[in-house]
């Protein structure tokens, strides 16, 4: 019988699978050290870019904070020169202002001999033959703009003559008639008058104005 011994082809056929099992872990290892480089690669790529859009957006940020500063500087220069522009008016007015201001309260108080004024004023509702000499002041104060005018008339409807004429002027606002009471002078024979006293805010411009507005006007510095 013959004997033939297989061990030498099996030993050998084990080594040959074995170096095949190698050389396919080795493949593999390195097909999957490639792909984590190709990976890692793509990932680097993502990161450098999302870091380029963040800085992007950083500069863009810089940038428009500082023109939201330069906004800001320019707004406070713009509100600070308002603001001195506003005190040289208030001393121009100031200056020009008490001039016709006077003017017009003695136009308040002269007779309207002109036919096309008489119907000029009608429109502000005065009686355009009113006499303003039945009525004169005693006293006239000014002090920050509010005044203080005092006074005689000869009747309440001299008086209330004068205060629509007051409240129709260009000058005089928030007039207010404190003070009227029938009165007896003795110096005029113990004729029956009219005495009153007014408080009223007086305008001279612009700048008098905004503080009528802003509810200042008349107010102790």
């Amino acid at each position: 019988m013959i004997r033939i011994n297989l061990l030498p082809v099996r030993e050998a056929q084990q080594k040959q699978t074995g170096k095949q099992l190698l050389a396919l872990f080795a493949v593999l290892i390195l097909l999957e050290v490639g792909a984590l480089f190709w990976f890692q690669g793509e990932k680097s790529a993502e990161l450098d870019a999302i870091k380029k859009r963040n800085k992007a957006i950083s500069d863009k940020i810089t940038e428009l904070k500082k023109k939201t500063d330069a906004v800001a500087d320019l707004e406070e220069q713009k509100a600070e020169l308002e603001k001195q522009k506003t005190v040289l008016d208030g001393l121009i007015e100031g200056q020009s202002g008490p001039v016709r201001m006077l003017h017009e309260l003695s136009q308040i108080l002269t007779p309207i001999e002109d036919p096309q004024k008489k119907l000029e004023v009608l429109e502000k509702g005065w009686n355009p033959d009113w006499d303003p000499r039945r009525l004169w002041l005693d006293g006239f104060v000014e002090r920050n703009r509010a005044v203080k005018i005092s006074g005689h008339a000869r009747t309440n409807e001299d008086l209330a003559e004068f205060l629509q004429r007051l409240g129709s002027s260009r000058h005089f606002v928030e007039i207010n008639l404190n003070v009227s009471e029938a009165v007896e002078l003795a110096n005029l024979n113990r004729a029956r008058l009219v005495r009153f006293d007014i408080d009223a805010l007086v305008i001279y411009g612009p700048a008098d104005v905004k503080k009528l507005a802003e509810g200042t006007l008349g107010q102790k510095k």
